[in-house]
């Protein structure tokens, strides 16, 4: 083999598939010979011998290059598979990672980088000690073995993350529709200086006095333009308030309000302010919705999402306990929010542990990912029921409640040993869903509590962009306020049955009449 005509086109092949020589075997045979009688410092034959001599130098050249491609085939291709031995022969591809092994296999550490470990010369400080040298030779790259270089590439290259989870976050933030948000004030002389030009009646402003807030102004720099710009919370003094006490832990949810002795807050925010920040949001949103038009990347979504119309709310009022989920087809995302008994006095009936268990949520999907609310007591539950119904747990959500003034809450009603301040969400995975689109979102929910049982809208945006708005979502355990477009909803506090997908009226109906023959009434109560 030819080793010199073999680190040529490793060197050169660029040059050589470029133009003007664009691959053709008579040119880089001319360029090789030029190159070998430069490197050897040949001088000109003399005109009567050189004829005989470029047909013994082009028949050497080709059985060379002949050689090269039988002992790696591949490694050089022609643009015509027949390559006869003419000049005509044109090259269009060179395969330099296999040309390097095998020059390497001839000439080791050529280009693996045995040569390149030679451990290049360290600095050392001028008193550095023997043991510090040392160390410093066991820390540097130098002391690495091929085996350990070759590993730490591979991480290198397995931490870049690929195209489709750039394009997916940019598409989820293009795409996401946006939420009026309006920044809260952090300032107490703000909140004090209000609450003494504001008037409270019943528990609400009725207004603030203009001209005192400009007065105000005066004393407090920054004033109007806060109060025009942010929320404020005044503080709803009463007679019977003692400031000494601090603020009530329950803020805006305690049932005594009227005769609690803690500080209480109303919330001041402009009508004009609450006005520009819903027109700003509904433009940005008319933006979103133009976005979806332009279906540059549609991974894990039908290519018609940006033309075709989520369908409507869905909802049947069932016992879930005792409904045949064969009615309902197959989902790509389930969310269930069971009410566990948590032994407290709660507004609603409860379910035991086996009852909840017991539910055969495995016929929900084949491939896909579930939600499950827990309670603290019932996370070890959550999970066994997850495995026993097919799931994996691959992860687990937590929202951090806030209270009234944005804060976190530190004091509640529930929790025995501490106060409960987040909830828990599992997340379950069966199959292996490629589809899904991965990393768009946090595994984190900070949101404001609402009435009992209430959980945070943010998460049905998470899941529509981890599935896609068209794909089928289930929630089991909902109520009137979980019932959106393109959600199909089941649980006994729904108010009728509202169904728009044919097959699964059709299968309804027929498990309606099933009912009607066994006596039994359809939508039976929770205990």
């Amino acid at each position: 083999m030819n080793l010199e005509l073999v680190r040529y086109f490793i060197e050169n092949h660029a040059t050589l598939l470029a133009p003007p020589v664009a691959g053709t075997v008579v040119n880089i045979e001319l360029l090789f010979a030029m190159s070998q009688t430069l490197s050897r410092k040949e001088s000109c034959q003399d005109p009567e011998s050189s004829s005989k001599h470029e047909t013994e130098q082009w028949n050497t050249f080709w059985s060379d290059l002949m050689d090269m491609i039988a002992l790696s085939p591949g490694c050089v291709s022609f643009v015509t598979q027949d390559a006869p031995g003419n000049r005509g022969a044109i090259i269009d591809h060179i395969d330099v990672q296999t040309l390097q092994i095998m020059y390497d296999c001839a000439v080791p550490g050529s280009y693996t980088g045995a040569k390149g470990s030679k451990s290049s010369k360290l600095n050392y400080p001028a008193n550095a000690s023997l043991s510090d040298r040392l160390l410093t030779v066991l820390d540097s790259s130098a002391a690495e073995t091929p085996n350990q270089q070759i590993l730490s590439q591979l991480q290198r290259v397995l931490a870049v993350k690929p195209a489709s989870h750039t394009l997916g976050q940019e598409r989820a933030q293009k795409f996401t529709p946006h939420s009026s948000f309006i920044h809260i004030c952090s300032n107490r002389n703000h909140s004090s200086v209000l609450s003494s030009i504001a008037n409270v009646s019943n528990n609400k402003i009725v207004a603030i006095d203009c001209n005192k807030l400009q007065n105000a102004d005066q004393d407090c720099p920054g004033l109007l333009k806060c109060a025009q710009s942010k929320i404020h919370f005044i503080p709803n003094l009463k007679p019977q308030t003692d400031t000494g006490l601090g603020d009530c832990s329950y803020l805006d949810t305690c049932h005594k309000l009227n005769s609690c002795r803690y500080v209480h807050y109303l919330q001041y925010v402009p009508e004009s302010l609450v006005q520009l920040t819903s027109l700003r949001t509904r433009e940005t949103n008319e933006s979103c919705d133009s976005n979806k038009r332009i279906c540059l990347y549609t991974r894990g979504l039908c290519c018609s999402v940006g033309s075709t119309p989520t369908l409507p709310a869905q909802w049947i009022q069932c016992d879930v306990r005792r409904f045949d989920f064969n009615v309902l087809g197959k989902f790509s995302v389930v969310v269930a929010d069971p009410a566990w008994n948590i032994r407290m006095n709660l507004p609603y009936g409860t379910c035991n542990d086996s009852e909840l268990t017991d539910l055969p949520l495995n016929l929900l999907q084949q491939e896909g990912i579930i939600f499950l609310w827990v309670t603290g007591r019932a996370i070890e539950v959550g999970k066994e029921s997850l495995q026993r119904w097919g799931y994996q747990v691959c992860n687990e959500i937590s929202w951090i409640k806030t209270n009234q003034l944005g804060r976190t809450i530190v004091t509640g009603r529930t929790g025995h040993w501490l106060n409960h301040s987040k909830e828990h969400l599992l997340v379950g995975l069966k199959g292996t869903p490629e589809w899904l689109n991965r990393q768009s979102d946090i595994d984190l929910i900070v949101s404001a509590s609402r009435e009992t049982s209430r959980k945070p809208d943010e998460l049905y945006g998470m899941i529509e962009r981890l599935v896609g708005p068209h794909a089928r979502k289930l929630e089991i355990f909902g109520r009137d306020h979980n019932t959106r477009s393109g959600w199909f909803t089941i649980g006994n506090q729904l108010n009728g049955d509202s169904v728009y997908e044919p097959d699964v009226k059709r299968k309804y109906n027929t498990y309606l009449q099933r009912q009607k023959k066994t006596h039994r009434a359809p939508y039976p109560t929770l205990a």
